[in-house]
Formats: structure tokens, C-alpha cells, sequence
């Protein structure tokens, strides 16, 4: 008795190459699996979601997916034809266009049948799709080139006249389903079942008899496919030899997972360094100096000092091992020897006489050297102590600010080698060297925090300062420079320091106008008054972008409902989009949303909004100004002032009555609330006025056909208006959906 034929096959996928940077290989084995489960999807190929494995090593990169079905999902699927009155005649006999449908469709012209569409009535017929082999859809044209395109950051052609570019030459290629070879064709090269083993220990052709044999075969082979099984043996070997040293291992991830990249067969090698560099050099620069460019992980006691000993991996076995030690002793020595010079050479020079090597450094071209940027840093660090009233040491604060960079003109982080890594480490044992303060010596390290998305804000309030003036200074000067991110391209990351601004605003709860400082940061250099304007703009542009990343947890349309009417204070408005989404779906805000949307559009129709208050721009500059002239006249009229651009005594009905008594009443809590930064009880006092308007609307008809009760009546609501956009640009928020709405 025959056995049935399988309906599903494991199917592999292997790139073999020169060997790929570490760097480039965990993003591109996942573009890997993402296009080749993009090709099976796009297909209709169903196969087991949960059975998919990476391979990756910098000879190789394969996918294995499991359980793939040998065939398309076959499947009924109307497909239209031309309309009714053109597919049959006045007799009601089928005309050429509906039999060249028939065919095509592989049905007979009475399996037609008619189907409203949004076109109107056409006929159609339900067709049966699929059913396709999953080799033959796998051999497609140009399928290889697309499962090859892997995003690397730089790639390279070996192949004169060729446009195939892939990281480093690819030299073999492997494609399996179940135990059937998929013969993939890229340029000469066609898959088999051939892979190859460990280039120095076993490196002869293998062939797998089947795609689930792939890891089992290459670890014959000496390769360790699996990346996290790679890292694995790295990590307990390493803490196995550390424990033997009497020590504990110095976990490092990112040199962990990068060791991981470069070996096929890890295997330890450990060695020594002279014990009299431990008392001598800072632990910082002896774990550079052996991570950087030899990837050596260091061993620590458990009081945090080192033991003068390192592991490294070498891919391959414990052939000429003693060798191999000997030869990265001599270079961890050389390291070290280069790090001890610098070392003594910048500790023997002054903190004074390091802060006048930074006029010779060059902080922007045409911009001044660093040596001015401290200055600079340290006028704005002080304005700032003063506007936020911070409690700090005027004194400490001017030295901490100069001194930041100080550590750039040493020769430990000047000589553009691996210790550059260490600004602000280095600087801050160099501060303490030279007996600086220890407040002022934290200053050199703590301000360069936060140095990437998510990091930790500066400690200590002398560093937060000085970090946010070095901030405001950078990103006014790159703006005048002309280095404003533009799309894709941010050479002076401005994006992540002005969101840092933002981080250390909000998270301290500085109120700072930030347009205000950005404007004393550009006085600090030489420019005209129109390129400090156009710079104001790129900054306020950044910074706006930024808020809307910051607050990307909320709804767009509450976020630019705020920030395009807000002064730009971070922690206001924060607090009014936070506020404003957790009212958003509430009953009575919900009929206030209504209100203001039809405000707002009468006031359109009848012309009495400026062209820039309705553009979808995140900000609109004269909306704000006028919210702003608007809100100030309403205070005032609360106070007994005249009524902001409208007359009372015009509002003659008592829904226009009642909902004019509400708004007054409404300002002085609004204001209160305002000043408070108490957003929730600002947009609860808006919410109050949600069934005023409600009613006013009903009961009152704006356009009246009186033309000066017209005017008093748009005029009123002009000024209800721009109250309301005083906090929020309410036009901009979505009501809350009605019961059953979805449904109908």
C-alpha cells in the first residue's frame, strides 16, 4: 500500500558569503525571514506561524520555515466583468464582451451571473484561484533578487557588469523543500542542497538531504548556526574562565552579541595584562582598551575592581593556542602602554590650560571654536538658574559650564582612536585630578546625559542645567549653520538634543519659553536678523516635531489640537494634550467638540477666520496671537472691562443670554486653572459649556436676516471662538462616536 503524498515540507533558505560585519547581520537575517514569509503570504502558501528559525553567522544567513504547504490555498473568488447593459444585447443575448469574459473567467456564459458593485450592475462569476505549486511559485523571475535584498548599510558588486549587491560576495547558495531541491537562479549561481562547513576547521561541501537537517549537518561541520546558542557558550565560558580567575565576568550585551556575529565555532582564549596598570589607569579606560578593537571582555571582583586578566574568542579550536595568547597579550600591551601615556600626559596638565587648548578646536566652521561654545554655555546656564530660580552655586555653575568640555582638547579623547568614547568619563577623573569640585567634576560627566532615546536625564541640577544650555546652543548654532534635520539627513543629531531639551523640561517641571531662549541662544552668535529669524523657525519646527514624538502614546489630532494654538512651554503643553485626551470621549466634551466644530465653520463660511488659522500646518501663528489678544480682552471683561469685539446688549435671545453668562462665568475658573497648570479642571470648566451651545445652536439662527444682528451674533461667536482656541483648537478633535453609530 503506497503512502499518501505529504501536503506540507519544511523549506530552507541559505546565503552563503565572504564574511558579513557583525554589525550588519542580526537586521539582515530578519529581512531575510520577513521577505521570505512576505513571498509565502503574498501567495496564499500557508505554512506553521510558529516555526520559523533563524540562522545567522558571518559566512551564512537562512531562514527555515516549517510545515509550508506544497500548493496555494485553493479558493472561490468573484471576479467582475463588464457592465450588464454592455454584456447583453436589447434580445438579452450575450455579446462578444461577455463571452471574452466567460473565457477568461474559464466559465460558460450561463454560469454568468449579475452583482451590484459600486459602478452599478455588472455580471461576474465566482472563480476558483490557487492551487499553484509552492516550487513553481518559488522559481519565479526575480524572486531571488528580491529575497536577497536585505537593507545592509553599505553593500558591494563583484560581478563586472552585473548589478547584483549584497554585503560581501555571495559564493553559494542552499534552497530546500522538504528533501526537493529549488533550483533559485542568481546571476551564476543556482541553489542546491550543497552548504559548507567551518572555514578553517571543516570546510568541505555538505549536503543536506533535507531542510531539517540544516542545523544538525553544520554542527558536524563545527558551525554553530544558531546565533542565541552561539552566545550562549560565549557568555558561560566567559563566566566559567572569570570564575577561575577569581572574579566574576563584566557583562557587556553589546560585546557579547557582537563576538557572537564574528564566530561560527566560539572557542575561549584568556590572558593576562601587567597588574601595575589596575592601580594605575581608571577601570573605564583598561575595558576600552580591550573591548574597542580586540573585543575582549574583562573579569571584576566583586567590589568593582579588575583582575588583571581578559577572554577573548577565536573561531576555531585550540590549534597554536599558545600563540594566538601571546599575540593578543602583546597588543592589549600596546593599548595599554598608548592609554598610560595619555594618562600621565593630561593628568600634568591644569584644568585652566585644558580649557585654552579648546580655542584651538574648531566647534563649527565659521562658528567659533569650543573654547567659545563653553563660554556660551555657560552665559545661558546662568540665565537659566536665574529664569528657574534653581538653587545652585553661581560660582560652581560658570566653572562646572566651562570646564564641560575640557576633556576635548586631551590627548586621551583627542586622538580620534577607541578612548574618544570615553568624553566626560575621562574628563570627569581628569577634573578630580586637578582638584575641581566634585560638583564641577560630575558637571563633565553627567551633562552629556541623555545620549540616545530613552536614556537616563543628568543627576544633579548643576548638570541639568549646563546640559540644557549646551543643548539650546548647539541646536541654535547648527540652525544658523544650516545643519536643521531635513528629512532623513541629521549630521548633528539635533533631533535627539532637542528632545533631550524637552525630557529635561517636562521631567522637571521647568516652565521655560522656549522661543524666548532659543533667541537668546542665537545672540550669542554673529549673524543678521533675518538669518537668526529663519533659524527661530527651524528650532521652533524641531522642537514642535519633537513634542509630537514625545506625546506619540496620544492621539495625533489631540496633540496638534493643542500645540497648534500653545506658546511653546513643554510642560504646559504636556499637561493641556495629556488632559485634553482623557476627555475626549466624555458625554458633555463631546457636545462642546460639536459646539466649537460649528462655530468654526460658520465663521469660515462667512469669511471671518484668517486663511492661516485654517491651515492643517501643526501651528498657526496668527490664530495663536489672536487667541492669545482675545483671552487677555475676556479676562478683562470678566473684570468689568468692555465685551471682547461684540456687545452684549446684542444678544437678545435667551439661549445666546444663557450661553454668554456661562462663558463669562467660565473665565475666571479658566484662569485660575490655567495659571495652576491644572489642565483636567480647564477643559472640565470647557466641557460645562458643551450644553449651552448645544441649545444656543437649537434655539438661535445665526445668519438672521437683520444684517446688524447677523454682525452682533458672528461677532460673539468669533469671540467664543478664540476662547476655546486660547487652550485647544477644539475644530481639530473628533466628537465621541454616538452609540450604534458603528453599526449603521
Amino acid at each position: 500500500m503506497s503512502r499518501p503524498e505529504p501536503a506540507s515540507a519544511d523549506l530552507l533558505l541559505e546565503i552563503g558569503s565572504e564574511e558579513i560585519p557583525a554589525g550588519y547581520i542580526p537586521a539582515a537575517v530578519a529581512r531575510l525571514r520577513e521577505n521570505l514569509l512576505g513571498v509565502l503570504d503574498e501567495n496564499a502558501v500557508e505554512y506553521r506561524r510558529d516555526g520559523t528559525q533563524e540562522f545567522a553567522t558571518p559566512r551564512r544567513l537562512a531562514v527555515l520555515v516549517r510545515d509550508v504547504a506544497l500548493a496555494q490555498r485553493e479558493r472561490r473568488e468573484l471576479k467582475l466583468g463588464p457592465a450588464v447593459a454592455a454584456a447583453f444585447d436589447a434580445q438579452g443575448r450575450p455579446t462578444p464582451a461577455a463571452q471574452g469574459f466567460a473565457r477568461s473567467a474559464g466559465v460558460p456564459v450561463e454560469g454568468l451571473g449579475r452583482f451590484a458593485s459600486p459602478r452599478g450592475e455588472r455580471v461576474g462569476a465566482q472563480v476558483q484561484i490557487g492551487g499553484a505549486r509552492t516550487r513553481d511559485l518559488l522559481l519565479a523571475d526575480g524572486l531571488a533578487e528580491h529575497l536577497i535584498a536585505l537593507g545592509f548599510p553599505k553593500t558591494m558588486r563583484w560581478i563586472p557588469g552585473s548589478a547584483l549587491a549584497y554585503a560581501r560576495p555571495i559564493r553559494w547558495l542552499v534552497c530546500l523543500l522538504g528533501d526537493e531541491e529549488i533550483p533559485l537562479r542568481l546571476e551564476h549561481l543556482v541553489a542546491g542542497r550543497t552548504t559548507r562547513g567551518h572555514r578553517t576547521l571543516d570546510d568541505r561541501p555538505v549536503s543536506l538531504r533535507h531542510a531539517a537537517d540544516y542545523e544538525t549537518e553544520l554542527a558536524c561541520a563545527h558551525v554553530v548556526a544558531r546565533a542565541a546558542l552561539r552566545g550562549e557558550r560565549v557568555q558561560q565560558e566567559a563566566r566559567r574562565i572569570a570564575q577561575q580567575a577569581g572574579g566574576r565576568l563584566h557583562e557587556d550585551p553589546d560585546l557579547l552579541e557582537e563576538v557572537t556575529y564574528l564566530l561560527e565555532h566560539p572557542w575561549p582564549v584568556t590572558g593576562s595584562y601587567d597588574p601595575a596598570v589596575v592601580g594605575v589607569l581608571p577601570k573605564e579606560v583598561i575595558i576600552t582598551a580591550m573591548r574597542a578593537h580586540q573585543r575582549y571582555f574583562s573579569v571584576e571582583r566583586p567590589d568593582g575592581t579588575l583582575v588583571p586578566r581578559f577572554i577573548t574568542f577565536r573561531d576555531g579550536g585550540d590549534r597554536a593556542l599558545a600563540n594566538v595568547v601571546q599575540g593578543n597579550e602583546r597588543v592589549l600591551r600596546a593599548r595599554l602602554n598608548d592609554a598610560l601615556f595619555y594618562w600621565n600626559e593630561d593628568r600634568a596638565v591644569p584644568s585652566d590650560q585644558k580649557l585654552e587648548r579648546l580655542a584651538r578646536i574648531v566647534w563649527l566652521e565659521g562658528y567659533g571654536s569650543v573654547r567659545d561654545k563653553c563660554e556660551r554655555i555657560a552665559a545661558l546656564a546662568d540665565g537659566l538658574a536665574g529664569a528657574l530660580r534653581a538653587p545652585v552655586d553661581a560660582a560652581l555653575l560658570r566653572r562646572a559650564a566651562l570646564l564641560c568640555k575640557s576633556d576635548l582638547g586631551s590627548e586621551m579623547i583627542k586622538d580620534g582612536k577607541e578612548f574618544t568614547k570615553l568624553q566626560g568619563v575621562i574628563g570627569r577623573y581628569y577634573a578630580l585630578e586637578a582638584h575641581e569640585p566634585a560638583e564641577v567634576a560630575d558637571v563633565v560627566l553627567e551633562h552629556l546625559y541623555p545620549r540616545f532615546a530613552g536614556d537616563r536625564l543628568p543627576a544633579g541640577t548643576l548638570a541639568l542645567l549646563v546640559a540644557l544650555a549646551d543643548r539650546l546652543d548647539s541646536i541654535a548654532g547648527c540652525a544658523l549653520a544650516g545643519f536643521a534635520p531635513s528629512a532623513g539627513q541629521d549630521p548633528y543629531a539635533l533631533r535627539r538634543q532637542s528632545l533631550a531639551v524637552l525630557r529635561i523640561l517636562v521631567e522637571q517641571g521647568w516652565h521655560l519659553p522656549l522661543d524666548d531662549w532659543t533667541r537668546r541662544a542665537l545672540a550669542g552668535f554673529t549673524a543678521t536678523d533675518e538669518q537668526r529669524r529663519e533659524a527661530l523657525l527651524q528650532t521652533d519646527d524641531l522642537y514642535w516635531g519633537r513634542l509630537e514624538t514625545y506625546l506619540g502614546d496620544l492621539p495625533p489630532e489631540i496633540v496638534r489640537a493643542v500645540l497648534s494654538v500653545s506658546p511653546l512651554d513643554p510642560v504646559e503643553n504636556v499637561r493641556a494634550a495629556r488632559a485634553l485626551a482623557a476627555f475626549q470621549g466624555q458625554a458633555g466634551f463631546g457636545m462642546l467638540l460639536l459646539g466649537a466644530k460649528r462655530c468654526r465653520n460658520i465663521l469660515v463660511k462667512e469669511g471671518e477666520l484668517p486663511e492661516e488659522a485654517l491651515a492643517p500646518h501643526i501651528r498657526a501663528e496668527q490664530l495663536q496671537q489672536r487667541a492669545r489678544q482675545r483671552w487677555e480682552a475676556w479676562v478683562a471683561h470678566a473684570a468689568g472691562g468692555a465685551a471682547p469685539g461684540f456687545s452684549s446688549q446684542g444678544l437678545r435671545e435667551p439661549a445666546e443670554a444663557e450661553l454668554y453668562a456661562a462663558a463669562l462665568s467660565a473665565v475666571p475658573r479658566l484662569r485660575e486653572g490655567q495659571q495652576a497648570g491644572d489642565y483636567e479642571a480647564v477643559y472640565a470648566t470647557l466641557a460645562g459649556l458643551g450644553a449651552p451651545i448645544d441649545r444656543y445652536f437649537t434655539a438661535v439662527l445665526v445668519n438672521a436676516p437683520d444684517p446688524e444682528l447677523r454682525r452682533a451674533r458672528l461677532a460673539f461667536l468669533e469671540a467664543l471662538h478664540y476662547m476655546f482656541a486660547r487652550f485647544a483648537d477644539l475644530s481639530r478633535v473628533p466628537p465621541p462616536t454616538p452609540v450604534g453609530a458603528e453599526r449603521a
